[in-house]
Protein backbone atom coordinates (compact mmCIF):
# COMPACT_ATOMS: atom_id res chain seq x y z
CA UNK A 1 0.00 0.00 0.00
CA UNK A 2 2.80 2.52 0.71
CA UNK A 3 3.89 1.66 -2.70
CA UNK A 4 3.52 4.27 -5.64
CA UNK A 5 2.76 1.34 -7.85
CA UNK A 6 -0.76 1.01 -8.65
CA UNK A 7 -1.82 -2.33 -9.67
CA UNK A 8 -5.26 -2.59 -8.53
CA UNK A 9 -7.22 -3.52 -5.25
CA UNK A 10 -7.43 -6.89 -5.58
CA UNK A 11 -4.08 -7.05 -3.61
CA UNK A 12 -5.84 -5.54 -0.34
CA UNK A 13 -8.00 -8.61 -0.53
CA UNK A 14 -6.14 -10.89 2.12
CA UNK A 15 -6.62 -8.08 4.56
CA UNK A 16 -10.44 -8.07 4.05
CA UNK A 17 -11.32 -10.84 5.88
CA UNK A 18 -9.51 -9.68 8.78
CA UNK A 19 -11.24 -6.19 8.60
CA UNK A 20 -14.39 -8.49 8.05
CA UNK A 21 -13.63 -10.22 11.49
CA UNK A 22 -12.66 -6.74 13.37
CA UNK A 23 -16.13 -5.61 12.08
CA UNK A 24 -17.96 -8.59 13.57
CA UNK A 25 -16.61 -8.08 17.00
CA UNK A 26 -17.09 -5.00 16.80
CA UNK A 27 -20.88 -5.16 16.24
CA UNK A 28 -21.26 -8.23 18.86
CA UNK A 29 -19.76 -6.12 21.76
CA UNK A 30 -22.34 -3.09 20.78
CA UNK A 31 -24.74 -5.58 20.76
CA UNK A 32 -24.33 -6.67 24.16
CA UNK A 33 -23.78 -3.22 25.80
CA UNK A 34 -26.25 -1.06 23.59
CA UNK A 35 -28.88 -3.36 21.80
CA UNK A 36 -31.35 -0.73 20.61
CA UNK A 37 -28.71 1.56 19.31
CA UNK A 38 -26.84 -1.51 17.94
CA UNK A 39 -29.94 -2.59 16.15
CA UNK A 40 -30.45 1.35 14.35
CA UNK A 41 -26.86 0.85 13.23
CA UNK A 42 -27.54 -2.76 11.62
CA UNK A 43 -30.65 -1.48 10.16
CA UNK A 44 -29.36 2.14 8.37
CA UNK A 45 -26.58 -0.08 7.54
CA UNK A 46 -27.98 -2.70 5.80
CA UNK A 47 -30.23 0.19 4.53
CA UNK A 48 -28.00 1.81 3.13
CA UNK A 49 -25.94 -0.84 1.47
CA UNK A 50 -28.88 -2.24 -0.26
CA UNK A 51 -29.91 0.82 -2.17
CA UNK A 52 -26.14 1.31 -3.29
CA UNK A 53 -26.48 -1.89 -4.38
CA UNK A 54 -29.60 -1.39 -6.63
CA UNK A 55 -28.13 2.02 -8.06
CA UNK A 56 -25.38 0.24 -9.19
CA UNK A 57 -27.18 -2.38 -10.87
CA UNK A 58 -25.68 -4.28 -13.20
CA UNK A 59 -22.32 -1.99 -13.36
CA UNK A 60 -21.17 -3.47 -10.49
CA UNK A 61 -16.87 -3.54 -11.18
CA UNK A 62 -17.09 0.34 -12.23
CA UNK A 63 -18.71 0.85 -9.05
CA UNK A 64 -17.84 3.97 -6.74
CA UNK A 65 -19.58 4.95 -3.73
CA UNK A 66 -21.62 8.36 -3.26
CA UNK A 67 -18.60 9.72 -1.71
CA UNK A 68 -17.27 9.45 -4.82
CA UNK A 69 -19.76 10.50 -7.05
CA UNK A 70 -19.00 14.13 -7.74
CA UNK A 71 -16.66 12.47 -10.82
CA UNK A 72 -17.30 10.16 -13.21
CA UNK A 73 -16.01 6.36 -13.08
CA UNK A 74 -13.12 7.04 -15.24
CA UNK A 75 -11.62 9.74 -13.07
CA UNK A 76 -11.46 7.80 -10.42
CA UNK A 77 -10.43 3.99 -11.69
CA UNK A 78 -8.50 2.55 -14.17
CA UNK A 79 -7.34 -0.83 -15.99
CA UNK A 80 -9.13 -3.54 -14.31
CA UNK A 81 -10.73 -1.65 -11.91
CA UNK A 82 -13.09 -0.42 -13.87
CA UNK A 83 -12.82 -2.32 -17.59
CA UNK A 84 -13.00 -5.55 -18.92
CA UNK A 85 -14.35 -4.77 -22.34
CA UNK A 86 -17.42 -6.76 -21.17
CA UNK A 87 -19.54 -3.90 -22.08
CA UNK A 88 -18.55 -4.02 -26.10
CA UNK A 89 -21.39 -6.38 -26.65
CA UNK A 90 -23.68 -3.43 -25.71
CA UNK A 91 -21.74 -0.40 -27.81
CA UNK A 92 -21.50 -2.78 -31.06
CA UNK A 93 -25.62 -3.19 -30.94
CA UNK A 94 -25.76 0.49 -30.65
CA UNK A 95 -23.56 1.30 -33.62
CA UNK A 96 -24.95 -1.37 -35.40
CA UNK A 97 -29.05 0.11 -34.74
CA UNK A 98 -27.57 3.16 -35.98
CA UNK A 99 -25.90 1.84 -39.85
CA UNK A 100 -22.59 2.19 -38.16
CA UNK A 101 -20.19 -0.75 -39.12
CA UNK A 102 -16.79 1.19 -38.11
CA UNK A 103 -15.76 3.02 -34.83
CA UNK A 104 -12.85 4.37 -34.06
CA UNK A 105 -12.09 2.84 -30.25
CA UNK A 106 -9.61 1.96 -27.67
CA UNK A 107 -11.30 -0.14 -25.36
CA UNK A 108 -9.99 -2.31 -23.00
CA UNK A 109 -10.36 -6.25 -24.92
CA UNK A 110 -12.50 -4.06 -27.67
CA UNK A 111 -10.45 -5.71 -30.18
CA UNK A 112 -12.01 -9.00 -30.06
CA UNK A 113 -15.59 -7.57 -30.53
CA UNK A 114 -14.63 -7.32 -34.03
CA UNK A 115 -14.99 -11.04 -34.88
CA UNK A 116 -18.04 -11.54 -32.18
CA UNK A 117 -20.38 -8.45 -33.06
CA UNK A 118 -18.98 -7.56 -36.99
CA UNK A 119 -18.16 -3.93 -35.95
CA UNK A 120 -14.58 -2.87 -37.08
CA UNK A 121 -12.08 -0.94 -34.57
CA UNK A 122 -9.87 1.57 -35.99
CA UNK A 123 -6.71 2.66 -34.09
CA UNK A 124 -7.13 5.88 -32.80
CA UNK A 125 -3.34 5.89 -31.86
CA UNK A 126 -1.90 7.48 -34.33
CA UNK A 127 -0.59 10.71 -34.86
CA UNK A 128 1.06 12.80 -37.54
CA UNK A 129 -0.86 10.39 -40.20
CA UNK A 130 -4.18 10.32 -41.10
CA UNK A 131 -6.73 8.66 -39.00
CA UNK A 132 -9.65 6.34 -40.96
CA UNK A 133 -12.52 9.31 -40.22
CA UNK A 134 -15.87 7.48 -37.92
CA UNK A 135 -18.76 8.96 -36.83
CA UNK A 136 -18.07 8.40 -33.65
CA UNK A 137 -15.01 7.00 -31.79
CA UNK A 138 -15.32 5.21 -28.01
CA UNK A 139 -13.17 5.44 -25.21
CA UNK A 140 -13.00 3.11 -22.11
CA UNK A 141 -12.19 5.09 -18.80
CA UNK A 142 -9.01 3.64 -18.70
CA UNK A 143 -8.21 5.59 -21.86
CA UNK A 144 -10.07 8.43 -21.46
CA UNK A 145 -8.15 8.97 -17.72
CA UNK A 146 -4.68 8.28 -19.71
CA UNK A 147 -3.65 5.39 -17.38
CA UNK A 148 -3.30 3.26 -19.71
CA UNK A 149 -2.56 5.19 -23.19
CA UNK A 150 -0.18 3.21 -24.75
CA UNK A 151 3.17 4.65 -25.95
CA UNK A 152 3.14 5.88 -28.91
CA UNK A 153 5.40 7.32 -31.44
CA UNK A 154 5.87 9.30 -34.50
CA UNK A 155 6.63 9.08 -38.18
CA UNK A 156 10.27 9.54 -37.10
CA UNK A 157 10.27 6.65 -34.62
CA UNK A 158 10.30 9.21 -31.37
CA UNK A 159 7.92 8.19 -28.79
CA UNK A 160 5.54 11.16 -27.36
CA UNK A 161 6.02 12.23 -24.16
CA UNK A 162 4.34 11.24 -20.87
CA UNK A 163 2.29 14.42 -20.73
CA UNK A 164 1.05 14.30 -24.22
CA UNK A 165 0.34 10.17 -23.87
CA UNK A 166 -1.39 10.94 -20.58
CA UNK A 167 -3.88 13.93 -22.11
CA UNK A 168 -3.83 11.98 -25.51
CA UNK A 169 -7.75 11.93 -25.12
CA UNK A 170 -7.77 14.88 -22.67
CA UNK A 171 -10.69 17.08 -25.32
CA UNK A 172 -13.02 14.71 -24.91
CA UNK A 173 -12.87 14.56 -20.81
CA UNK A 174 -15.04 17.88 -20.43
CA UNK A 175 -17.55 16.86 -23.44
CA UNK A 176 -20.81 14.77 -23.16
CA UNK A 177 -20.66 11.31 -24.75
CA UNK A 178 -23.66 10.32 -26.26
CA UNK A 179 -23.85 7.37 -24.57
CA UNK A 180 -22.38 5.18 -21.85
CA UNK A 181 -22.02 1.65 -21.82
CA UNK A 182 -21.46 0.06 -18.24
CA UNK A 183 -20.07 2.89 -16.69
CA UNK A 184 -16.86 2.31 -18.40
CA UNK A 185 -17.12 3.09 -22.27
CA UNK A 186 -17.99 6.39 -23.34
CA UNK A 187 -19.10 7.12 -26.87
CA UNK A 188 -18.95 10.24 -29.06
CA UNK A 189 -20.07 11.58 -31.65
CA UNK A 190 -17.54 12.72 -34.06
CA UNK A 191 -19.98 14.66 -37.11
Amino acid sequence: MASNINIGVRHFLPVMGILFLLGGVFLAQLWDRYRRFALIIILVSFSWMAFEALRAFPNYIPYTNQFARSHPQWYYLSDSNVEWGDDTNQLAEYLRDRGETKVRAALLGGWLSKIEYGIDYINPFVIDEPVEHTRYIAIGASYLNGSTVPLIHDRAGRTITDERRRNFFAAYRDRKPEAVFGNSIYLFRED
